[in-house]
């Protein structure tokens, strides 16, 4: 290194003193100035590629985490509307069943029946599937009722009939997950037999 320094310095001397103060200028900043210099471009060159590496993460990330935010409040909008939806359909079934109850005994009973068929061909979706069974059960059976009273032969058969169009209430109110009737309203509904 020392002998680096000599020629180099006899090269400088040929250009006069002046060459020798540029020359030792320029070797002093390529030999300290310059490797510290790099050094730390290369440092500030490297976290600002990580900085950038990181803030690509971070914004795939917030990417992904918006899309799946939205999928929720998409699928939580769909399930709130279908749960005014739902009860609407349960609450329609809930009044056609009595109104087959009221109308069980009358020559009307037709017109109710497929008032009812009509109201589960519209909701069938929206009704729990217990409900679904139930409320079809219950409109099959009040549509036979009247037919099974004339016959009056076969008492049993009657109640039994009775006693589908009936439990089709508890299951719609359980299914909305209301309260089920209570013993005032099961006593008024036997009393319509």
């Amino acid at each position: 290194m020392i002998k680096d320094i000599q020629e180099i310095g006899q090269f400088l001397i040929g250009y006069g003193f002046e060459g020798l103060i540029a020359g030792l200028v320029v070797f002093f900043l390529l030999k300290f100035f310059l490797p510290g210099y790099l050094s730390e471009k290369g440092k500030n060159l490297a976290t600002r590629e990580d900085i950038a590496s990181i803030t690509d993460e971070i914004e795939r990330v917030r990417a992904q985490y918006s899309i799946v935010l939205e999928e929720l409040k998409n699928k939580n909008q769909l399930r709130l509307a279908a749960i005014d939806r739902r009860l609407e359909a349960h609450q329609e079934a809930f009044v056609l069943w009595r109104k087959l109850i009221s109308y069980a005994h009358t020559d009307e009973i037709g017109k109710v029946v497929l008032e009812c068929q009509d109201c589960w061909e519209k909701n069938c979706l929206y009704l729990e599937p217990a409900v679904r069974e139930s409320f079809s059960d219950s409109y099959s059976a009040a549509h036979t009722h009247n037919v099974l009273l004339q016959n009056r032969n076969d008492s049993e058969r009657v109640q039994e009939n009775w006693n589908r169009i009936i439990k089709s209430g508890d299951i719609i109110l359980q299914a909305a997950q209301l309260p089920a009737l209570t013993a005032l309203e099961k006593e008024i509904i036997d009393k319509t037999k």
